[in-house]
């Protein structure tokens, strides 16, 4: 364990727990997006970066066998049968001298597996038939190292389901051969997420490369069809793209996939959803797209590669459908820290968004290393950058030498809404048609503070709230004068005007002026909720 070793304590009414749990998460508004706006001036979209929690990093590798990195590529939950925190995750071993600059650390990834009670504090269960080398029992759940390691576990928990309620699809053997057309995707099940017995493998699919979370489809949307959804990484051209010579040159980028499967062995062909634009950096690419089902649609976390510094970090997604993405903001909502400490190098995430209480979290691999080329001055195969000696092409990858963290955001306040000039400058968005009539209209909300003026309200923050006709003008009562200037930190305000807190039969849009005011969600909400 990291810090210190706590006993887990198996709590008779867990289910209980776990339900008081959810019924004291708040009410989250509908998915804020381009789409809801028909007008919008001066103002922008303003992502909030996650918070890193304090208790980072949460595990740390002490292990022969993950004292060189435990570093996701997996899943990380919290089980709905027993309230426990529970990771299944990959490890790897040090590597304290390296003989070559090419190594094949890549090969020794052990998936693991790990327990906290509250999310924070982690142990290593003694998991039956998990003998390696000197120790008898260990946490290693599967250990592929002798055809080349494991990679991106997806588990499931099912309380539904007594018998097996715990299923897991799982690259495996990853550089042993596979049958034509196949992958080295596995599907396995388990009775206690400790065990487990393979159902299926090797799976065919569009899913060719190491990249690859699959999530029971009803997970994503309740109201549809039973199966699976998988969401993925594969290479694809990009005519338009810059990669570095040390990365492998070429048009070729990292781009992002879904496919659909009733039962997890057959699978649609590929759906390409997230790749490069005129608004990336030309030599961007996408990693993994982490889906979270909201209100209004879906929030997705998504990894960016960048092969010029090679390093990696998250950024954050909406869409409507699950297919078509959008980004607030092209910067990180978690940036690599300061070079040395965990994530410096790469970020890369758990297979689920986590939400507690009115928090969201994101577990990841925070890796020190970077992800392949070199800079350094050994052996053959070397080119001249400026002053540096770059390795032309690494075959396999560095140490990652990592840690599981977390980082976190506000649940209904991951971005904003604002005035693109800031200052004392207005900025004004007008709603499509949406149905308004006798309905409160309820506002997630935060203004900034006056500056140091010497004119009173020069640049103190506000939001006013104006009502429209389906001609697009005021209605009396319901006019931005009607609206007193709203100030302060609210999740869900109901709008008062001089006409009364309830919107008129006429009113079919909303039009909001924001000064130095951030702008999360709003809701017409229907008079009994």
């Amino acid at each position: 364990m990291n810090r210190k070793s706590l006993p887990i304590i198996v709590c008779l009414a867990c289910s209980a727990v776990v339900a008081v749990a959810r019924a004291a998460e708040p009410r989250r508004m509908p998915l804020l997006m381009p789409d809801d706006f028909d007008q919008m001036h001066v103002v922008f979209w303003r992502v909030e970066p996650a918070v890193p929690d304090a208790a980072n990093p949460l595990i740390e590798g002490d292990t022969p066998w993950d004292a060189g990195g435990v570093m996701t590529h997996g899943t990380v939950l919290r089980d709905p049968i027993d309230g426990l925190y529970k990771a299944w995750i990959i490890c790897t071993p040090p590597a304290e001298e390296l003989a070559e600059v090419s190594t094949r650390n890549h090969y020794f990834r052990r998936l693991c597996y790990f327990e906290s009670p509250d999310g924070v504090d982690w142990t290593r269960p003694k998991l039956p038939d998990s003998a390696l080398g000197e120790h008898e029992v260990t946490n290693v759940v599967f250990d592929d190292t002798d055809d080349g390691g494991t990679q991106y576990a997806s588990v499931s928990v099912d309380p539904a389901n007594r018998a097996w309620p715990y299923e897991m699809f799982v690259y495996r053997n990853m550089y042993g051969r596979t049958e034509p057309g196949h992958t080295h995707l596995h599907q396995h099940r388990s009775r206690d997420g400790k065990t487990w017995e393979p159902v299926h493998g090797p799976i065919k699919g569009p899913f060719t490369s190491d990249v690859c979370f699959i999530y029971p489809a009803r997970s994503l949307d309740p109201d549809g069809d039973a199966g699976y959804v998988a969401y993925y990484r594969v290479g694809a051209p990009d005519p338009e793209a810059t990669i570095p010579v040390y990365e492998g040159g070429g048009t070729t980028t990292r781009q992002l996939f879904r496919a659909e499967s009733r039962d997890g062995r057959e699978w649609t062909d590929a759906e390409k959803i997230i790749m490069r634009d005129e608004r990336d950096h030309r030599d961007t690419q996408y990693m993994e797209l982490v889906p979270q089902r909201v209100p209004g649609g879906y929030l997705g976390v998504v990894s960016i590669y960048h092969p010029i510094t090679q390093t990696l970090d998250l950024r954050l997604a909406a869409s409507r459908d699950g297919r078509r993405w959008w980004f607030p903001d092209r910067r990180p909502c978690l940036d690599n820290p300061p070079l040395g400490e965990y994530g410096s190098g790469m970020t890369w995430q758990s297979k689920n968004l986590v939400a507690e209480g009115d928090r969201l979290y994101v577990y990841y691999g925070g890796m020190e290393g970077l992800h392949r080329p070199i800079v350094d001055t050994r052996g053959q195969g070397f080119r001249r950058i400026g002053l540096d000696t770059v390795l032309d092409r690494a075959h396999g990858f560095l140490p990652f030498n990592s840690a599981l963290c977390r980082a976190s955001w506000r649940a209904d306040r991951l971005y904003a809404l604002v005035s693109a000039a800031g200052g004392p400058t207005v900025g004004m968005a007008v709603t499509k048609p949406r149905e308004l009539a006798g309905r409160p209209l309820c506002v997630n909300f935060l203004t900034r503070p006056p500056k140091k003026s010497r004119k009173p309200g020069f640049d103190e923050g506000y939001l006013q709230v104006e009502l429209l006709d389906a001609e697009g003008d005021p209605l009396p009562g319901f006019t931005r004068d009607d609206c007193p200037r709203l100030k302060g930190d609210h999740r869900a305000l109901v709008v008062k005007w001089t006409g009364g807190d309830r919107s008129p039969a006429e009113a079919a849009r909303v039009k909001f002026y924001l000064k130095r005011a951030f702008l999360y969600g709003f809701e017409a909400r229907r008079p009994s909720s």
